[in-house]
């Protein structure tokens, strides 16, 4: 046999195996007795996957997905966006990175949960607020990735195209983006998981809709299917658009 041929039953294995030991835990969970998993708290996959096939039905589910999709993706494009230029510009001068570097690296070390008390009393629970906060999250990987690729642009390409009377704008479309966009690449790859994390925790502590409210309404009624429900489309959710992302990372071709 062809190695290529022993890696794909290799790989066939794998997903054999896998695939096998999901259904042995599924299934373990569906028969175990209440004294060992109590129903209240754990229910059971048949009762999780009829509460999902309910909220399909009726809408529910799609709604709160689709809240939660527009403010990562909201929050993404804000972020993102405000963090390339910010970065730009503290990596082409080094007054403005001596300027907000240590302001920034102090906010980023700060465990950001802590400011949506503070976003909620300014903002309110509504949608804009979990867009902010979830930009706010974004914002420091797209910055980093900007800095440190604009930093990493050799003095004498830069000084090159200086005497060639190229000016800022110039610079930025021939030299800085293309240097940095590997870095923003893999920034979109490292934010996009974070980017659901900070949408999903703003809206279990205060919102009106979104997957994470569809996880709080759960847990207040004591309805644990609907809960499992509500991770299990917040779960397919975010691994398809990591999925997106990681594999448009792939095809590209500046990617480091």
């Amino acid at each position: 046999m062809s190695r290529s041929g022993s890696e794909r039953v290799t790989r066939l294995q794998v997903l054999v195996t896998q695939a096998a030991i999901v259904a042995a835990l599924i299934s373990g969970w569906e028969l175990a007795p209440n004294s060992m998993l109590e129903e209240l708290l754990w229910s059971r996959p048949s009762a999780i996957f009829a509460q999902t096939y309910l909220w399909l039905a009726d809408g529910t589910l799609i709604r709160h997905a689709y809240a939660t999709l527009l403010t990562v993706a909201a929050g993404m494009l804000i972020g993102g966006l405000i963090g390339i230029a910010v970065g730009l510009h503290a990596g082409a001068s080094r007054t403005v990175a001596r300027l907000i570097i240590g302001p920034i690296e102090a906010l980023f070390a700060l465990p950001k949960i802590t400011l949506v008390p503070l976003f909620i009393l300014w903002m309110g629970i509504g949608a804009f607020q979990h867009i902010v906060f979830t930009a706010l999250v974004v914002f420091f990987f797209f910055f980093f990735a900007m800095y440190n690729g604009v930093r990493g642009v050799p003095a004498a390409l830069n000084d090159t195209l200086t005497l060639a009377g190229a000016s800022t704008a110039q610079r930025i479309v021939i030299l800085y983006l293309p240097a940095s966009f590997g870095w923003i690449v893999i920034a979109t790859r490292l934010a996009m998981p974070y980017a659901f994390v900070a949408a999903v925790s703003t809206e279990v502590i205060a919102s009106t809709s979104g997957l994470g409210h569809l996880v709080k309404g759960s847990a207040a009624v004591m309805n644990s299917a609907g809960m499992f429900s509500a991770m299990l489309a917040l779960l397919c959710v975010s691994l398809t658009a990591s999925v997106i992302a990681n594999l448009a990372a792939a095809k590209s071709r500046w990617t480091l």
